[in-house]
């Protein structure tokens, strides 16, 4: 008799409440702000920007710590029979003696061990503004680095938003092939029933099938271009596709734009995240420059030191301490410091440079943002103006087909013209939510809250 384990049925029915929930979950409704927080939430490559932004602000405390004082601890353990070696460490270990002056014992002392415990102070008083340049060009990398994460999030919410719109196109698509599927089979069963009564020639018949498999084509290809369409939503959302819900929003006709193209081009130019960003690194270029013209002067700091020599490490010791001021300057090094400048300046000057081109490329993309939004109205209109046409003209050829007065080819042609429009407005609609958030990406305010998400929402 097998073994059977115990724990098969209760594993059986887990796995089949997993599935189950999986399935429900996978019906959820999934509405376009709730997939938008989701990426936000979960998108793997935000979170690296963001953790760009944190390494910026930890290098903009790196830089403030300059201010304050340093202090340091060091232990060391030493032994030799250095003459020199071993008269001062006896004296700094407070255990010199008479006969420590003995000559043999001068010339060839024993080993001896040192314990050497350290602690030293230094802090900078002056540095000719050397840490006060540092800062604040740091300061403007963490502010760049906060503007960057802003332009990912708002390229993200893009993403999702063509990734989502394009889940919906490619959901209606499937749904027009299916009806088209079942259109081509009907017709197939009439003329299939004609041809058996005699009323119409076997080629029509033929004809029909044809259509049919074309058909049955369609929907397969539709099907694939649906499961690939989840699976770019759920890689932009950070989740398993098996957990991505069922997007809820239907395409509807778009509104106008309001405001004309300098308006958003001014809008763009004051708030675009990127290009503030180049603004913060031409600022913190600056301040590189300047920084590398004042490492010319002098710095000025004071030092402290506290000693510990013992023998062993916890045993007797002697201290000592040591305090003072210094002066550092440079006075000649090769021509360095010269050329840091020069370093300096070529990448100040890039970064101008690079910021003059952003800033056009700002200028080129909000427009044709702006003008692609405009024809995605154009086409939308002019598509659901020929998805009206042919649905009429389907339903003419139609009455037409029935009472003898045409041919199967111009049935089977309108039925693919009526399809063809009925797709074509999907696209079109589909088309201009992501022109209407590359619009608004490109003026810098395509942020949950945007007008494009809202009109997402509706049904």
């Amino acid at each position: 008799m097998p073994f059977v384990p115990r724990f098969s049925l209760p594993l059986a029915v887990l796995l089949a409440l997993a599935l189950t929930t999986a399935q429900a979950r996978a019906q959820e409704h999934l509405p376009l702000s709730s997939a938008v927080r989701t990426a936000l939430d979960h998108n793997p490559q935000l979170r690296a920007a963001g953790e760009d932004d944190r390494a910026a602000a930890a290098r903009a405390s790196q830089a403030r710590a300059a201010w304050y004082p340093r202090l340091d601890f060091s232990q060391g353990f030493t032994r030799s029979d250095n003459p020199v070696f071993v008269f001062g460490t006896l004296l700094t270990q407070r255990r010199f003696t008479a006969a420590n002056f003995a000559l043999p014992g001068l010339n060839a002392p024993l080993p001896l061990d040192n314990f050497d415990s350290r602690l030293s102070a230094r802090m900078t008083l002056f540095d000719s503004g050397r840490t006060w340049l540092r800062t604040g060009a740091a300061n403007r990398q963490k502010t760049a680095a906060d503007f960057a994460l802003e332009q990912a999030r708002q390229d993200l919410i893009l993403r999702v938003v063509q990734a989502y719109f394009g889940t919906v196109v490619a959901r209606d698509n499937l749904a027009a092939a299916r009806d088209a599927l079942k259109t081509a089979a009907s017709n197939r069963e009439r003329i299939a029933a004609f041809e058996h009564a005699g009323q119409v020639v076997s080629s029509d018949l033929l004809s029909a099938q044809v259509f049919e498999a074309q058909e049955r084509d369609r929907e397969l290809r539709a099907e694939n271009a649906l499961a690939v369409a989840r699976l770019t939503l759920a890689r932009e959302l950070g989740i398993e596709p098996e957990a991505l819900g069922e997007p809820s929003a239907q395409l509807a006709q778009p509104a106008e734009i309001s405001g004309g193209v300098a308006e958003w081009e001014n809008e763009a130019l004051a708030g675009r995240p990127l290009l503030r960003a180049v603004e913060m690194q031409v600022d913190a270029a600056r301040k590189g420059e300047k920084l590398a013209k004042v490492d010319f002067g002098p710095t000025i700091g004071l030092f402290g030191d506290f000693e510990r020599d013992a023998l062993t490490l916890g045993g007797p010791s002697g201290t000592n301490w040591t305090a003072g001021m210094r002066l550092d300057w440079n006075i000649f090094a090769g021509g360095a410091n010269r050329y840091q400048v020069a370093e300096a300046a070529a990448e100040k000057r890039k970064a101008e440079d690079q910021l003059e081109w952003v800033r056009s490329g700002v200028r080129l993309e909000l427009r044709r943002a702006y003008l692609e939004s405009k024809a995605a109205e154009a086409r939308t209109a002019a598509a659901q103006q020929s998805a009206d046409e042919a649905r009429e003209s389907l339903r003419i050829i139609e009455n037409r087909y029935q009472a003898g007065l045409t041919t199967i080819t111009e049935l089977l042609r309108a039925q693919q013209a009526a399809l063809e429009a009925r797709t074509g407005y999907v696209a079109a609609v589909g088309d201009w939510y992501a022109a209407r958030a590359s619009l608004e990406r490109a003026a810098g305010r395509l942020t949950p809250d945007s007008s494009v998400l809202i009109a997402g929402e509706k049904p």
